[in-house]
């Protein structure tokens, strides 16, 4: 039996929850120690060690032309790391290959590899809150397949009563693919597929949210009010917010909108094709949980486990009773799975992907919550189930000091 999902998870297609236990919430991720993520490939698991004062590998192994290290952060995003990384080292960014992003809030280890650095000159490199041990030199790079699976070792704060045993919870793209403050990737997703740019700057760069710091809320509330007044928005915005000051800058040269937003990163023009997918497969799965997730006629299977549609040009959709939900919501969307090809680019291709997800070795220990998850789900989508949030601020984000 399921239970309903508070009014802010639900802009983003996560209906329900799979449990009707009574959740424990409150908080997670009050600091980087209470988020330990340590990442599984066919090397082992990445431990963080010397970030906690504890000893580790030092001596390199094996020979070829590729170093591979744990590299151990906390409070750095991967990409951020990487960057700085290859930056001392003075190698292009691509020579450093990463099997995934980690949370940014959080005390990580991963696999690295690099091309064609010594483990002397990588050892050497001193940055704050950031370590490197057991390398190994291998003959080819780190790639996103090497992934196999992540440790989580989480703390819930504020607990109320006893956390519950549950490992199996429906395999939602959790709150992170959507945005931080404002869940608004999505929406800008939408409007690029439907060719609707200017709606697709303007939700970008005045999308509000009652989360936001009260610089930010005012920029865009002032621009909503002066829309087309780029050169004037850029004296006001505040610089922190980049990618909106990248599209107000190709706005103010006199770009269109559409080349305005295609002058973000690849990368991060990518994420809201991919956030509107997201929300997509969220809705046909949260419609799937009404009918029940028991395997059907129609059903494609996934190591045994039903799947629900990442629309996209490649994808296919099922028979039977989830091939009606999958329609139903193309439809609802006014979405044709062959508009996905102009984004080939950005890996709109789709696919299919479990409806339920299940934990491996769940342990809990007071407040905090321990477990081992695939690669490609998210622990906030277990956690939701354990916690029942009811607000954002807390689960996907700390509030910042001057935010109400």
């Amino acid at each position: 039996m399921v239970s309903e999902a508070p009014g802010w998870e639900q802009t983003i297609g996560m209906y329900y929850y799979l449990s009707d236990s009574p959740g424990v919430g409150d908080r997670i991720k009050q600091c980087p120690e209470d988020f330990v993520v340590e990442e599984i490939n066919e090397l082992g698991q990445a431990s963080v060690l010397l970030l906690r004062g504890q000893k580790a590998p030092m001596d390199p192994e094996g020979s070829g032309e590729f170093l591979w290290v744990v590299m151990e952060k906390r409070d750095w995003a991967t990409v951020d790391a990487v960057n700085r990384v290859a930056r001392i080292l003075k190698i292009p960014t691509k020579y450093v290959g990463f099997a995934g992003t980690k949370d940014k809030t959080a005390l990580t280890a991963q696999w690295i590899s690099l091309r064609g650095v010594k483990w002397r000159d990588l050892k050497s490199i001193q940055l704050k809150d950031m370590a490197f041990h057991t390398p190994v030199y291998m003959r080819g790079r780190l790639r996103l397949g090497h992934l196999v699976a992540n440790r989580f070792t989480i703390r819930i704060r504020g607990v109320r009563g006893t956390i519950p045993n549950i490992r199996r919870f429906p395999n939602y793209f959790a709150h992170q693919r959507f945005g931080s403050y404002r869940f608004v990737s999505h929406i800008v997703g939408r409007h690029i597929l439907r060719g609707e740019w200017e709606d697709a700057v303007r939700t970008y760069l005045t999308y509000v949210s009652p989360y936001e710091p009260p610089e930010t809320r005012e920029a865009r509330e002032r621009l909503q009010a002066e829309w087309g007044e780029w050169k004037d928005a850029l004296t006001y915005f505040p610089r922190r917010l980049r990618p909106e000051r990248t599209i107000l800058s190709a706005l103010a040269r006199g770009k269109s909108y559409e080349a305005s937003l295609r002058s973000l990163h690849p990368r991060m023009f990518s994420l809201f094709i991919h956030a509107y997918q997201s929300y997509l497969f969220n809705t046909i799965l949260s419609y799937r949980l009404e009918h029940g997730v028991r395997e059907e006629k129609g059903d494609i299977l996934l190591k045994d486990v039903p799947t629900a549609l990442i629309p996209g040009y490649r994808a296919k959709i099922a028979g039977g009773v989830q091939g009606e939900i999958e329609r139903s919501v193309l439809e609802d969307e006014e979405v044709d799975l062959e508009s996905f090809r102009r984004f080939k680019r950005f890996g709109a291709d789709g696919g299919r992907r479990k409806i339920l997800e299940m934990a491996r070795d769940f342990s809990v220990r007071g407040d905090t919550v321990s477990f081992v998850l695939e690669k490609g789900s998210y622990a906030t989508a277990l956690l939701r189930e354990i916690m029942k949030p009811e607000r954002p601020d807390g689960f996907v984000f700390t509030l910042p000091r001057d935010v109400d």
